[in-house]
């Protein structure tokens, strides 16, 4: 009999990993954050002031800059959000506080 093969790791479980792409380094003495071009691009736009989702997609040409906030808010940053309510719509502005700023 055969014994039944198991199938090879999903690339999605190996990206979110926390060892291929640890929050921090170490190097020198420096804490620095290891963040995507992306990433990082979707970071300064927060840094710079508060921001909805068309507001971010228009200016980072990115189509659903909602995933890359989830992404830096796994990785530790604070991205702080409020709902906002203009008659029957409502939707959340997002922004990143100057005291919560790390370096990258």
């Amino acid at each position: 009999m055969m014994n039944k093969k198991e199938s090879p790791e999903r690339l999605e479980t190996l990206r979110s990993s926390n060892n291929l792409y640890p929050l921090r380094d170490d190097y020198r003495g420096e804490v620095t954050l290891k963040l995507s071009n992306r990433q990082k691009k979707v970071y300064t736009l927060l840094m710079a002031g508060k921001h909805t989702v068309t507001e971010m997609t228009i200016k980072t040409g990115f189509s659903d800059p909602r995933g890359y906030v989830r992404e830096l808010r796994n990785r530790g940053i604070n991205v702080r959000d409020e709902w906002i309510k203009k008659d029957d719509v409502r939707y959340k502005r997002y922004w990143i506080e100057k005291t919560d700023n790390v370096n990258f």
